[in-house]
C-alpha cells in the first residue's frame, strides 16, 4: 500500500508481507507532511534555550552542570512527546476500522505493527534526538571552545534515544491491549513520572528502570548520559541493557496480542 488508496504488488512473504509498503505508508506521516520540522523546531528550540540560558547565563560555568540539564531535558520533555504521538497509532486505527481494512488486503499483522514501530522511532530519533543534538554540540563548542568528543557525544545521544524508544514501544505495546487512547496515554505518562517514586520503594528498579539513564537520583554520579557527555565512569552498564531488553520484549509483546486481536 502506498498512501491509503494506492496498490502496488506485495512480494514479501510470511509474516513480512505488506512490511515495504506500510512502512512508506508510516515514513509518509513523519517526512511528507510537517510533523517532521514541527517536532524539530519544538525540540531543538526548547533544549537550546534552556541549555543556552544556563551554559551563558554565568562566568563560573561548569561543564558538568551543563551536561547534567542537557540529558534531563532532552529525555524527559519529548519522551512526553513520544507517548503523545504513539498514543493513538495503534488504538486510531483500530477504532476507526483502517486496521481491519488494511489487514483484508495482502499485509500480515508482524508487519502492520513493526512498520508502525521502525517509522516513528526513526522520526522520534532525527527530530527529537539528533538534530537537537547537534544544536546543543554547537552550544558547548560556543561555550567551552574545545567541544566534546564527538564519539562520546553520539553514545550519549544513543542512550537518549534508547530512554525514548523505552516509552515508544511501552505505549504502542498498550495499544494493542486497549481500544481507547485514555488508558494508553495515562498508563504511560503515569510510569514516567512515577519512576522515581518506585525507585525510592525499592531501589533495585535503578538498575531496570530507564529513569536513571537521564536524570539523576539522589547521588547525581549515578546517572548515565551526563557521565557519558563529560567523559566520566559510568556507574552500571545494567540499566542501557535492561531498557534495551524491555524494548525488544515490549515489541513482542505487542506482536503477540495484535495476533489475538479481532478486528
Amino acid at each position: 500500500m502506498s498512501g491509503n488508496s494506492d496498490f502496488v504488488m506485495v512480494s514479501e512473504r510470511g509474516w513480512r508481507r505488506g512490511f515495504n509498503n506500510l512502512l512508506d505508508n508510516e515514513f509518509a506521516r513523519w517526512w511528507r507532511t510537517r510533523m517532521w520540522w514541527v517536532q524539530t523546531l519544538i525540540w531543538a528550540g526548547m533544549i537550546g534555550f534552556m541549555l543556552g540560558a544556563v551554559l551563558f547565563s554565568t562566568p563560573d560555568f561548569k561543564i558538568e552542570d551543563g551536561v547534567m540539564i542537557y540529558a534531563v531535558f532532552a529525555g524527559i520533555f519529548p519522551a512526553v512527546a513520544v507517548v503523545i504521538i504513539m498514543q493513538g497509532v495503534l488504538v486510531g486505527e483500530k477504532k476507526d476500522g483502517t486496521a481491519a481494512w488494511v489487514l483484508s488486503k495482502p499485509a500480515a499483522r508482524p508487519a502492520f505493527i513493526l512498520s508502525k514501530m521502525v517509522a516513528n522511532s526513526l522520526g522520534v530519533l532525527v527530530t527529537m534526538v539528533v538534530l537537537p543534538g547537534i544544536v546543543a554540540y554547537v552550544l558547548f563548542f560556543i561555550r567551552t571552545k574545545a567541544g566534546m568528543d564527538p564519539l562520546l557525544f553520539m553514545a550519549g545521544l544513543g542512550v537518549i534515544f534508547l530512554n525514548h524508544l523505552f516509552y515508544l514501544t511501552l505505549t504502542l505495546m498498550l495499544g494493542s491491549f486497549f481500544n481507547s487512547r485514555g488508558p494508553v496515554i495515562g498508563i504511560s505518562l503515569a510510569f514516567l513520572f512515577m519512576q522515581q517514586y518506585l525507585i525510592g520503594l525499592l531501589p533495585v528498579l535503578r538498575y531496570v528502570l530507564p529513569w536513571t539513564l537521564v536524570v539523576p537520583l539522589n547521588n547525581q554520579s549515578e546517572v548515565v548520559v551526563p557521565a557519558l557527555l563529560s567523559g566520566q565512569p559510568i556507574y552500571s552498564y545494567i540499566p542501557i541493557m535492561a531498557v534495551l531488553i524491555e524494548c525488544v520484549l515490549f515489541v513482542l509483546i505487542s506482536l503477540w496480542r495484535f495476533k489475538r486481536e479481532e478486528l
